[in-house]
């Protein structure tokens, strides 16, 4: 795929920031550890940067279909890389405490909660139909990379530099991504209702969307079950690693690098290779390969294999398999949604797959006290498959009656 010129806009945009926001979130969290001693705080701080993007993801999304979608995608990462900007002087003067960190982590979460479906919603006017998966697999790549670079490289430049390099760094990151972004030529969305709303109509309007298409339901629905499962693996990982001959610490480090490397690599392969009308087959196939990859993980466990060498292929393999349903849904919503819709769908989506993953985590933290992750990870292949199942089998019955009702519309129409 030859990349357009405002497709590599925006993914050059996200590489810089991303790389650059993966270095924050480290010596951040080092920061935190460091300064009070406690986890708690640690999770304190995650829960601001999470909950009000959540929240306000709820009804972001019209103000990004009824605003300019550039100013927003500009202003987020310029406000953004101001916001960092001011805990980097304020650790540079010795004043960085956790009311500040805490302030500055909301405020980066409510600019999260515009600039992520932004994002989604900008592509499709930027990109030929045909060609968006194959630039949604781009941003995927992107992510993937900055998810196993970041952390690496954050590390070393946190011992070799200091906590204000690297909150300089990601603050000239947001910066530069921002000034890059300006060059962006975004066409105008064209409306059907040329009257004006007010964004509390616009936000009604934008649920009854939703709820009136049942496709749509449906792939939201499986947005949830994608992040749930996400979230339930993040938990079960740690445990798993310690549970492996060897140091559980490096197994974790082995593990989370198969499963970050399977990211990118699905990512690249999508990238080159086209799945362009495939990716409804696709999104399922890659729902039901996970659940069997559950299974085997718990099977291979149960068999007596305590070598973290078996396993490291199975992780990559789920990180592909992710990154191959997070890139289709993103497709299928893209080529089945209106674009003057497009901000509240995707904000919706954000808020839906962000909240499953912290309440997985919760679930199955609180599982893992009374079973094993082996029992874990055999239920829930268990439950993926049949559901994977049933959710495609709804999709398509809901799409070929919306088809057979169309043509009955058409053919009536001709007559």
């Amino acid at each position: 795929m030859k990349i357009n010129k405002n497709l590599s806009i925006l993914l050059s945009g996200q590489l810089v920031s991303q790389v650059g926001d993966k270095f924050y979130m480290l010596a951040l969290s080092y920061w935190v550890l460091e300064t009070t001693g406690s986890p708690a705080m640690m999770g304190v701080v995650l829960s601001c940067a999470l909950f009000p993007s959540l929240l306000l993801g709820f009804v972001s999304g019209a103000y990004i279909d009824k605003y300019n979608r550039k100013t927003i995608i500009v202003g987020a990462d310029l406000i953004r890389g101001i916001v960092i900007s001011g805990v980097a002087a304020a650790h540079l003067m010795d004043m960085l405490t956790m009311p500040v960190i805490i302030v500055s982590q909301i405020m980066l979460s409510i600019n999260a909660a515009f600039f992520d479906p932004a994002i989604p919603s900008v592509i499709p006017q930027i990109v030929e139909e045909d060609q968006l998966t194959r630039a949604n697999s781009k941003t995927q790549f992107i992510s993937g990379f900055s998810s196993i670079a970041g952390p690496v490289l954050g590390g070393i430049a946190v011992a070799a530099f200091g906590y204000t390099f690297i909150f300089v760094f990601n603050a000239l990151s947001f910066i530069i991504s921002g000034l890059i972004e300006m060059f962006l030529k975004i066409p105008r969305v064209v409306r059907k209702d040329t009257k004006e709303t007010t964004i509390k109509q616009d936000i009604i309007q934008g649920y009854q969307y939703i709820l009136s298409d049942m496709r749509l339901m449906i792939i939201i629905a499986v947005v949830a079950v994608i992040h749930f499962f996400v979230g339930s693996i993040e938990v079960i990982i740690p445990v798993f690693a310690v549970s492996l001959k060897g140091n559980g610490a490096q197994n974790l480090g082995y593990i989370q690098t198969a499963f970050g490397l399977g990211a990118v690599l699905m990512a690249f392969a999508i990238s080159i290779i086209s799945i362009n009308r495939k990716e409804v087959k696709l999104l399922f196939t890659a729902i039901f390969a996970v659940g069997l990859t559950f299974l085997g993980i718990a099977g291979i466990s149960k068999a007596g294999f305590d070598m973290v060498a078996p396993f490291l292929f199975i992780f990559l393999l789920i990180g592909s398999l992710i990154i191959l349903a997070g890139t289709c849904f993103k497709s299928i919503l893209q080529k089945s949604v209106d674009n003057e819709m497009a901000g509240r769908v995707f904000s919706v989506v954000s808020s839906v797959g962000n909240g499953s993953i912290p309440l997985a985590m919760l679930i199955y933290g609180l599982l893992l006290s009374h079973f094993s992750f082996n029992h874990l990870l055999m239920v829930t292949g268990f439950i993926l498959l049949p559901l994977s199942l049933i959710c495609y089998f709804l999709y398509k019955g809901v799409s070929n009656a919306g088809y057979i009702q169309s043509r009955a519309g058409a053919d009536r129409h001709e007559n």
